[in-house]
């Protein structure tokens, strides 16, 4: 009998020791589980008042928004454009900065990056809301062309790229306006396991006295508060950030955003992108003292006051005065007025068809002055949008700037291009740009390869350099009548590669 009193008070200790580490452990968990709730409440709070101070409060994930992108009209859904939590694209389309966001003279916000990259970036994201890894990597399939300016886009904004450029010796480092590069935005999140000193035993400790189960259970919640801790810790840097995100991505005003009619084609870039290379003719020709000269005598219809949009309501021919004292009632200033739709006008009081069509006609009329006239530009849109990207680039690299190669040139744009660089940034400035043409000496090359099978060695160099080009050998032989003097010389304007090594093979 005392041997069972003993196993039966070994037992009851037992149980009350796994009841009092349960109850400590779990005890815990649940304390720092509620300090996670009040910090991300805090933080909930101080986005809201954001908000409310500097945005739109009354936001929605279907809400469609309208891009002016380089020039380019694109559309996408807020949703997608928030994919990516803790990113500045997340922070600039959150609806916490939409009052300090510069926008065009329609009303869409204005990024000042290539179209065609940002549009792919945003297919991107929403292919991402609904497909596989795999089908992803298949869809993002993008030419050599642009893989360079899209890297930089996508880490500009946050978002991770999911490609590795094909030329990591070559390529320049973007740097965010954190001045992380992509690899270190990435990594905002993989924070030390110490990071919460004060708080380091909720991490360390273990569960293996616990049942299996239960062991299992505590183990999970363990990771997901060290998951949602660093989530939170990671919010709170890019809050800091962000202000300066939007302030970097803004133009300093509506006449800081000059359309250029290239051609036909148009095309947008901010004042400051123009004159990120001084002495340039660009530069030179947006310079502070001539540019402001000439567009601070008007008044942006953006500026206006309540007042002043009454008052053109009332002068205006087709807008009664029942509607020109609607505005003044409600105090719509120029940029509400530019913003105001069909629905908005409806709430607002203007219900008769007829009335409501002339406002709307009005408005748009508008809209239309609003906008910078495009300055024309008699150059190919190609070589003038290639121009565009190298300085978007110096904006979004900074030091980690590099020019373009010959070989990201067309090879049908090339002399277009050339001449086009040198309009723009004549002389040693033209480096700035594109790589210096490398120098072939003549008296070298006739004497390189004599009597070689010039077809077997345009396979062979195409097979290592460039194979897209393989199918038209034949075409190549014939046009150029290649000779080892122009086949050596063509080579070597388009290719990295040594004289020498043209003829290795």
């Amino acid at each position: 009998m005392e041997a069972l009193m003993r196993d039966n008070d070994a037992r009851t200790k037992t149980w009350e020791k796994l009841i009092s580490d349960y109850e400590q452990k779990a005890g815990i968990l649940s304390k720092e589980l509620e300090d996670t709730k009040n910090e991300f409440n805090e933080l909930e709070t101080k986005k809201a008042n954001l908000a409310e101070k500097y945005g739109d409060t009354n936001v929605d994930e279907d809400d469609l928004i309208q891009i002016n992108v380089g020039g380019r009209a694109i559309t996408a859904s807020r949703g997608t454009l928030t994919h990516h939590k803790g990113t500045m694209l997340e922070a600039l389309f959150s609806g916490r900065w939409d009052k300090r966001i510069q926008r065009d003279g329609f009303g869409h916000i204005f990024l000042d990056v290539n179209p065609v990259c940002f549009q792919r970036m945003i297919n991107y994201l929403s292919m991402q809301k609904k497909s596989s890894e795999e089908r992803m990597s298949q869809f993002f399939h993008t030419d050599r062309e642009l893989q360079l300016i899209l890297h930089h886009t996508m880490t500009y904004f946050g978002i991770e790229p999911p490609f590795s450029f094909p030329e990591p010796s070559t390529t320049n480092v973007t740097r965010n306006v954190f001045g992380w590069s992509s690899a270190a935005y990435a990594q905002v999140t993989q924070l030390p396991q110490n990071m919460f000193s004060n708080k380091a035993i909720w991490e360390t400790m273990t569960f293996d006295e616990f049942p299996s189960n239960l062991k299992k259970n505590m183990s999970q919640e363990q990771k997901s508060l060290r998951s949602a801790k660093e989530d939170i810790e990671k919010v709170k840097k890019n809050l800091e950030k962000e202000e300066d995100f939007i302030r970097h991505v803004n133009a300093q005003s509506l006449h800081d955003i000059i359309n250029f009619d290239v051609r036909g084609t148009l095309m947008t870039a901010k004042r400051s992108t123009l004159r990120v290379f001084k002495g340039s003719q660009l530069d030179r020709l947006f310079d502070d003292a001539v540019w402001l000269q000439q567009h601070t005598n008007t008044l942006s219809i953006k500026e206006w006051s309540h007042e002043q949009v009454a008052d053109w309501a009332k002068r205006h021919d087709g807008i009664s005065d029942e509607v020109a004292d609607l505005f003044d009632k409600n105090q719509v200033n120029g940029l509400e007025l530019l913003a105001l739709g069909r629905e908005d006008l409806k709430e607002m009081g203007i219900s008769r068809l007829g009335m409501l069509a002339l406002v709307i006609k009005a408005i748009k009329d508008l809209q239309t002055k609003n906008q910078n006239r495009p300055i024309f530009i008699d150059h190919d849109p190609y070589c003038f949008g290639k121009i565009l990207d190298q300085l978007r680039l110096k904006v979004m690299s900074k030091e980690g700037y590099k020019p373009l190669a010959w070989s990201d040139i067309k090879e049908s744009k090339q002399e277009a291009f050339e001449k086009s660089v040198d309009y723009y940034f004549p002389g040693e400035l033209s480096e700035l740009i594109v790589k210096k043409k490398p120098m072939v000496d003549s008296r070298n090359i006739s004497s390189a390869a004599p009597n070689k099978d010039y077809q077997s060695i345009l396979i062979k160099f195409y097979e290592k350099y460039n194979p897209s080009k393989l199918g038209s050998v034949q075409n190549t032989l014939k046009k150029y009548q290649v000779s080892s003097d122009y086949f050596c010389l063509h080579s070597t304007l388009r290719y990295p590669v040594q004289i020498s090594s043209v003829y290795a093979y």
